[in-house]
Parts: structure tokens; C-alpha cells; sequence
């Protein structure tokens, strides 16, 4: 057989026909009609129970905020569907694998000059107070007067979201403050 793989280690599929390892092959005369596909063993990754209530502020890349598309349907596929409602939300990591975090998370008011859910800068000064811009709170369902400031606050920690996050998608991830 090939010297080159002599030290793969998954299955090997000659003209169609697999075999659980190199050494399983029969000697073949190799020419330009022989077809040697590679196999891979894969392991599927197992999500770990995380037990830890640390409350953690976590910010996105926007489009963990965006439904499935074509060309990304990550949301479908892992998250029936319902992207995060803000880029920024505090609460618990539930489950944990190489790649991904599931979280159980709420919105929060946060003084801050750029938009939580959509990243802009807020040029309102009560705005600024809770975080979020009046054409976000819309999109949000929040239909409160824009002054109404502890209104909003309690909209905005009502608001919850469960589902599976891309670690590469974490552009932030704070500690929250105990209080």
C-alpha cells in the first residue's frame, strides 16, 4: 500500500468498497482508475452540565441576533430558530462543549452611549440611561414611553433567551457585579 498512509488511523473506501483500516485492504494494483477516499473517525462532541451560577455579561457579534439564513443557519439548527433579542444580556452558562456555550440569559439596563441590542451609539440622554435606542425597543415589543426608565429596566430584565451561543461570537464576557 502507500507508505504515506500507513499511519491513518479511520476507515478507507477503495472503488466504493470500505474497509475499517489500512491494513484490511487487499493488495490492489494502484493506476489512474483506483479511487482511495480517507474517512475520518468522528466524534460527535458531548455538551458538559456546567453546575457554576456565576452571572456573566456577555456581548455578541450581531449576527447571534440574526435568524437563519442560506449561507448561516446555525440559529436553526441549534436554536429552533430564535436568535438572541440583544447583543449584550446577562446570565448562566447551562451546558458547555469545545465550540459552544448554552446560556440561560435576560436583558438588563446598562448605562452605556451604544445600543445593547443593535451596537449604535445612542445619542438620547435617557436612552443612554437604560441602553437601548426607541427604534431597538420597538423591534424588542417594548412600547413603553421612552422616558419611562424603570418601566423599561423591568421590560428589558424580563426579557428572556435560552439557547446555544459560538464561543467565536463572544466578543465580551464580564462578571456581573453581585448585588
Amino acid at each position: 500500500m502507500i507508505k504515506a498512509l500507513a499511519n491513518w488511523k479511520g476507515k478507507v473506501s477503495v472503488n466504493g468498497v470500505e474497509y475499517q483500516s489500512i491494513a484490511d485492504i487487499p493488495d490492489i494494483k494502484l493506476d489512474n482508475t483506483v479511487v482511495i477516499s480517507l474517512i475520518p473517525n468522528v466524534t460527535r462532541q458531548t455538551a458538559k452540565r456546567v453546575d457554576d451560577t456565576t452571572e456573566h455579561i456577555i456581548t455578541v457579534k450581531k449576527y447571534m441576533t440574526q435568524p437563519a439564513s442560506p449561507t448561516f443557519d446555525f440559529m436553526k439548527k441549534w436554536n429552533s430558530n430564535v436568535p438572541m433579542p440583544m447583543r449584550t444580556m446577562q446570565g448562566v452558562i447551562l451546558k458547555e462543549t469545545k465550540g459552544m456555550v448554552q446560556m440561560r440569559l435576560h436583558g438588563f439596563a446598562k448605562k452605556t452611549i451604544t445600543c445593547v441590542m443593535c451596537g449604535r451609539d445612542l445619542t438620547n440622554p435617557i436612552s443612554r440611561a437604560y441602553g437601548i435606542g426607541p427604534i431597538c425597543l420597538g423591534k424588542l415589543g417594548i412600547s413603553r414611553d421612552i422616558d419611562d426608565v424603570s418601566g423599561i429596566t423591568e421590560d428589558l430584565v424580563n426579557m428572556e433567551w435560552t439557547g446555544w451561543i459560538i464561543k467565536s461570537a463572544i466578543t465580551s464576557d464580564e462578571i456581573a457585579e453581585e448585588v
